[in-house]
């Protein structure tokens, strides 16, 4: 079984590298929003010497580089991909697959990831590193902590946008509701702006969701500003954040594979 996987995830690999005009478009846009954001805080901060939220302007250079990079690596196509399968019918020839289908989408998500980490992670990370300096850890135990956060903070993502791509087989058009999800990912994640600078209400209840466990977390490891203790208490609530939402995905998966109403196909 673990052959068939590795085959659709090199699949994957091999797809992502011959579409070179997206990875061309892709690694541009990011660019320009990562120097966007560096001048911005860049502006925000040549009034004085003095950081926000206890950051510098450093950390904050640093927390936007490595924000990029992890938004370009973290690929959770799985919501597009079954509301694509579902409307196009093709969802029950995916049902004959001798493997778990979700299993079978995530590793074609994680092959997207190594085609990304190839094509728009690593250009991003030279660029950056040319105009602004090599975004390093604040240490080496920071980056022991920060690999396995991401692994975490991937497995959160991909099961928040699993959820929603099964909502495609109850109402069968989902509308906008992937790229809302999307949107409050971005802003209650940490990842366009920290939330150590947002209002301390919303920091509070931020605290009981999801969002901010997915770049916050592993972002204020790698910088610096969460500590070890606090690093390794913000990832075992991970692990529960990973627990509930794959309890609320297998429950999900059992009842929608009975409601499944091929549209058009």
């Amino acid at each position: 079984m673990f052959q068939a996987y590795w085959y659709m995830t090199k699949l994957r690999v091999l797809t992502g590298l011959a579409y070179r005009f997206e990875v061309f478009a892709s690694v541009g846009t990011n660019l320009i929003l990562m120097v966007a954001s560096v001048f911005l805080w860049k502006a925000a901060y040549s009034g004085g010497s003095g950081g926000s939220a206890g950051m510098t302007l450093h950390e904050l250079v640093t927390y936007t580089i490595v924000s990029i990079l992890l938004a370009s690596l973290f690929v959770t196509d799985v919501q597009d991909t079954i509301y694509y399968k579902i409307r196009e019918g093709k969802i029950v020839t995916d049902f004959y697959r001798p493997v778990p289908l979700l299993a079978c989408y995530l590793a074609e998500d994680i092959g997207s990831m190594l085609s990304s980490l190839m094509n728009k992670v690593l250009p991003l990370f030279l660029v950056a590193s040319l105009l602004f300096g090599m975004p390093l850890p604040s240490s080496w135990v920071g980056m022991l902590l920060f690999i396995p956060s991401c692994l975490l903070s991937y497995a959160i993502l991909w099961l928040l946008s699993a959820i929603v791509g099964l909502v495609a087989f109850w109402v069968m058009e989902l509308g906008n509701m992937g790229n809302v999800k999307d949107a409050i990912v971005r802003i209650l994640s940490g990842s366009l702006v920290p939330l150590w600078l947002f209002p301390q209400a919303v920091q509070t209840i931020s605290a009981y969701l999801p969002f901010q466990y997915t770049y916050q977390t592993p972002l204020g490891i790698y910088i610096g500003v969460t500590g070890t203790v606090e690093a390794l208490r913000a990832m075992a609530i991970q692990g529960v954040w990973i627990a509930i939402l794959y309890a609320i995905l297998a429950l999900f998966w059992r009842h929608t594979k009975s409601k499944t109403l091929i549209q058009g196909g």
